[in-house]
This record gives structure tokens, sequence and C-alpha cells, in this order.
């Protein structure tokens, strides 16, 4: 029984290991839209792949972004138009936060 026990917490504190790896081969991004209710999806897109972001009452974040060059794109609903611009040389194991995105009629 202490043999299983031991076993288990190394494979435990191998998976921890594994997982602590990845986040520090990734970065991260933040953003706050405004106005909160114009907003419909926050993407992040890097040639053909795309992840949405994460959000609530405005706040959007996105935890496991690949180093390199992406694109923001934001989704907007009626009246407001959609926004998109440039994140460049985003490195590994960084966190960017973009600030407030005000959205225009």
């Amino acid at each position: 029984m202490r043999n299983a026990i031991v076993q288990l917490g190394l494979v435990l504190v191998g998976v921890t290991g594994v997982h602590a790896v990845k986040l520090l081969q990734t970065a991260s991004l933040h953003a706050r839209v405004f106005p909160t209710e114009a907003t419909e999806r926050v993407w992040a897109i890097q040639g053909s792949d795309s992840v949405e972001m994460f959000g609530s009452e405005g706040d959007y974040y996105i935890t496991t972004l690949k180093p390199g060059n992406w694109m923001i794109r934001i989704d907007a609903k009626k009246p407001y138009k959609n926004a998109g611009f440039g994140i460049f040389n985003m490195r590994a194991g960084t966190n960017r936060d973009l600030g407030e995105i005000v959205l225009t009629q």
C-alpha cells in the first residue's frame, strides 16, 4: 500500500511538471473592451490557427498562445463596428496587457 502511494505521488509530480513546462512555452493576453455589452466575441488569430478569448463583463483573456505574431479581432454587435489589430513578437512566458479597447459606432 505504501509503495502505491509513493508511485501515485511521483506520477502527480510528473504530470504537474509537464503542465508547468507547457505554460512556460506559451504566452498570455488580457484586454478590456468597452462598451461591455457591444462585444460578441474576441479572437486571437495566427495564420490558420484561431483561439477565442474568454471573458466576462468586458475583461477578456487567454493563457495558452504560441509565441509569434498574432492578430486580435473583436466581433461587435450592431451598431458598433468590428475592430482588429496586430500583436507582434509575443514571447514564451510573457503576459501582455492590451489595455482598454473602445469600440466605435
